[in-house]
């Protein structure tokens, strides 16, 4: 049974914060995790990327699939975990297999899911995708996090 997570749950969770927190909802079940995040076009950085025609970054997409697969780690009754992850201990180490295939812009809606590979302390890793009205925007092979459980 999928259970869902508003913003002020996610935002209550995760260790980022306005303005840098790119999840508006997320829903866990099972091995699956999805999440969305609506491009508002009131994002600071798109002022200037770029001027006249702002583009949602796909350094921020990544970013956006990572606070996803942070959320998993702290959301998930995954028998992997054998303890309470830390929500101040995850620190995003590496993304690879990254292949973008559409430019995101203010309106877009990112229809993220990501999926564990292998989650072993202090080590996890995820496959990612953002898709926005079922086009492909954004495909990342391995999400690489390091973690540590709470004390």
């Amino acid at each position: 049974m999928a259970t869902s997570f508003d913003a002020s749950v996610i935002a209550a969770a995760l260790p980022h914060a306005d303005p840098f927190l790119f999840l508006n909802s997320a829903e866990l079940d099972g091995k699956t995790i999805t999440g969305v995040y609506q491009i508002t076009g009131e994002e600071d950085f798109l002022r200037g990327h770029f001027k006249g025609n702002p583009v949602f970054p796909a350094s921020i997409m990544l970013e956006a699939l990572g606070q996803l697969a942070v959320f998993y780690l702290l959301a998930a009754d995954d028998e992997s975990l054998t303890q309470k992850v830390d929500p101040g201990k995850i620190l995003f180490t590496a993304c690879d297999g990254v292949r973008c295939s559409r430019i995101c812009q203010p309106g877009d809606k990112l229809e993220m899911v990501v999926k564990p590979r292998r989650i072993r302390h202090p080590g996890a890793t995820f496959e990612g995708k953002i898709t926005v009205n079922g086009e492909k925007a954004v495909f990342a092979e391995e999400i690489s996090l390091k973690f540590d459980y709470a004390s």
